[in-house]
């Protein structure tokens, strides 16, 4: 269970994608986002170097529970491709 109930993970569908992603939030904040385009079960996290609004982008998060987002956040994803 996440010790930081700010953490939201939502599974969108991006046109610069061929698969499904997995966008985090913090507290209403994007963070970064989560793909497997190089094959099933290989992530890749990318955090922004610049967002369009940069008021809607949190950019310092707690550790131990962004792991264990990014943990249900690549679950989600596997459940999602079978």
């Amino acid at each position: 269970m996440l010790k930081d109930i700010g953490f939201k993970t939502m599974l969108v569908s991006l046109p610069d994608y061929d698969n499904l992603v997995a966008e985090i939030y913090y507290n209403g904040l994007f963070f970064a986002l989560i793909s497997q385009e190089r094959g099933f079960g290989i992530f890749d996290i990318e955090v922004p170097s610049q967002y369009p609004i940069e008021a809607n982008l949190i950019r310092k998060v707690e550790l131990n529970s962004f792991l264990e987002i990014t943990k249900t956040a690549c679950e989600r994803l596997i459940g999602k491709r079978k």
